[in-house]
This record gives structure tokens, C-alpha cells and sequence, in this order.
């Protein structure tokens, strides 16, 4: 039976299906548009004005830069050296001192286990366990 605008007569169900699914598409389309992103960035990780010891028997490097993006340290030198990345939460330790966990080195791609201290190290270990301020285990941030 065809539409005649009469009334008494159905409407072809063809119009209200053009709007549902007009109402639907910015939806679908937001959906789809969330499901085609990448997980949360990385934050990146900037620790600037240590004083750092890369490892044992190493020449200690001032006013240092050390930059870790996720649970690896990807730069680390003088301020003068390293260029600071504008997307990044910055820490100023100026006057501490950042010395490698026990086992690992301070060095690009090295996994960023560090100890921050107070005052100078004997070494690379802390002259006094009360020395530890903070930890960096894999690159996540431990107060004491």
C-alpha cells in the first residue's frame, strides 16, 4: 500500500530510520574515534640542578639534567647539554644529589632506579640511610 498522506494511512517507516540513525552516527562516530587512539601518553620526567654520580668510580656531573620518559632514563648531562623536553613534569633538585640504585647505572636507556640525597654520597651510596629524601623506582617517584 503506497503513502497517500491520508490520514488513516502509515507512514513509510524509511523517514524515522534516516533519523535514528542521524542521531546515532555522532555517537558511532565518537566511538569509533576513541577506540582508534593510543593509550595515555608517557609522562615525561625531568630531574634538573643535581648533582649526579652515574656510577661508581665516575667523575660526578653538577647542575645536572637527568630525563626519564616511562621506566627509562633517555638523557642525562650538564644543563648545558641536555635540552629540557617542554611536555614534561619538572622537578628542580638543586643542591641534592642523584646516585644509581644498587645495580644500576645512571645512562641513557638504563632503567631510571635512582636515590636522591641530601648531601654528598660516600661513593655512590648514601653516606647515612637518612640521607634517602626520595626514590625513582622505575620511573615512578617514592617519598620517604
Amino acid at each position: 500500500m503506497r503513502y497517500s498522506g491520508f490520514s488513516g494511512a502509515k507512514a513509510p517507516k524509511t523517514k524515522t530510520m534516516t533519523r535514528r540513525a542521524l542521531t546515532f552516527l555522532p555517537l558511532v562516530f565518537l566511538l569509533l574515534l576513541t577506540a582508534c587512539q593510543q593509550g595515555p601518553a608517557t609522562r615525561v620526567k625531568v630531574l634538573i640542578g643535581a648533582t649526579v654520580i652515574p656510577e661508581a668510580g665516575a667523575a660526578s656531573i653538577d647542575d645536572a639534567i637527568i630525563v626519564i620518559s616511562g621506566t627509562k632514563i633517555t638523557s642525562v648531562g650538564a644543563r648545558r647539554d641536555v635540552p629540557v623536553p617542554q611536555a614534561s613534569d619538572r622537578t628542580d633538585l638543586t643542591g641534592k644529589w642523584i646516585v644509581p640504585a644498587t645495580g644500576f647505572f645512571i645512562a641513557p636507556r638504563e632503567n631510571a632506579n635512582l636515590m636522591i640525597l641530601e648531601h654528598p654520597p660516600n661513593g655512590i651510596r648514601p653516606a647515612a640511610e637518612s640521607d634517602v629524601s626520595a626514590r625513582i623506582v622505575a620511573g615512578e617517584w617514592q617519598l620517604h
